[in-house]
């Protein structure tokens, strides 16, 4: 939790979504904000700060990167994170090994394990990939430093390790055994992913799966028993930034209270960051992405 203190008030901030190791897509983005980069350290000349929404790594040629950038500017009070799926399963891996397999990664556990779950600022919040209530408050007290907390979520079936899946992973529904649906890249899928934040009565799987499958059946419904826990997150909500998704292009990535800002950077090559100027309301004109469009101007 973020204290709510009058400097936090004042503070205008960044929200960028899922880097996966870009290291260049983001020195760009952070320049098109107008972050400069100070001795190592990329700061904001107007004050703003920067919030990740985790999984910095894997998957982009530069993990090593990405972490050192955005340690510097964590441990100098420039950047906020927390912690993607990507991450928290380093996090099982060491505990329950006592290593990694990938030994690069060795030197940031300690940092790793100071990030948040989540954060709450006076204005807004921020998810890796879903802002369940009942889950929220669950891990309201966790620490990643912790490794008997670490270790029950590795417990099948336990109250933490469904929290970490619904906020870390989003939450998923199986989709009909006798329908193959396939995601954006082809791959045939058991599962999907749905809209959390909406109710979920009436909705088929055309209508309530965030990350699109084809086929995509309107005469076709999710299981009750599997939405019956959906909380749904509306006004007067704050605004809640997530990643994750890795949404195609024409994905709306604002809706209602909440902004998907996971543009899949590793397919199509953007990374997507959201301006925060104390609105209570998201709009997509604040949505940036790097490379191409300006920073919106200033209210």
């Amino acid at each position: 939790m973020i204290p709510t203190v009058d400097a936090l008030t004042k503070t205008r901030f960044d929200i960028i979504g899922d880097v996966h190791g870009h290291l260049e897509l983001l020195t760009g983005l952070l320049s098109l904000l107008g972050y400069q980069d100070r001795d190592g350290c990329w700061y904001h000349p107007e004050g703003r700060k920067a919030v990740f929404l985790g999984d910095l790594i894997n998957r982009g040629p530069d993990s090593i990167g990405v972490l050192r950038l955005v340690q510097e500017m964590h441990t100098k009070g420039e950047a906020f994170v927390c912690i993607g799926n990507h991450e928290f399963r380093i996090l099982q891996e060491f505990v329950k090994s006592g290593s990694l397999e990938n030994i690069e990664l060795l030197p940031f556990l300690d940092w790793i394990r100071s990030w948040s779950l989540f954060l709450e600022f006076p204005g807004f919040r921020a998810v890796h990939a879903a802002w369940h209530f009942s889950s929220i408050k669950a891990l309201s007290e966790a620490s990643l430093a912790d490794d008997d907390f670490i270790r029950s979520t590795l417990e099948n079936r336990s109250v933490t390790q469904r929290s970490i899946e619904n906020i870390l992973y989003g939450i998923r529904v199986h989709l009909p055994n006798d329908l193959e649906m396939k995601d954006r890249f082809g791959i045939a899928r058991k599962k999907g992913r749905i809209k959390w934040w909406q109710e979920p009565a009436g909705k088929s799987f055309s209508e309530y799966l965030l990350s699109p499958m084809c086929p995509s059946p309107s005469d076709l419904f999710p299981k009750p028993m599997e939405v019956e826990g959906v909380e749904p997150y509306k006004e007067p909500e704050l605004p809640v930034f997530f990643g994750h998704y890795c949404l195609p292009p024409d994905i709306p990535k604002v809706n209602g209270q909440t902004v998907c800002l996971d543009g899949c950077v590793t397919c199509d090559k953007k990374l997507w960051a959201y301006s925060w100027k104390g609105e209570s309301s998201p709009a997509s004109s604040n949505l940036i992405h790097f490379p191409r469009n300006p920073v919106p101007t200033k209210s």
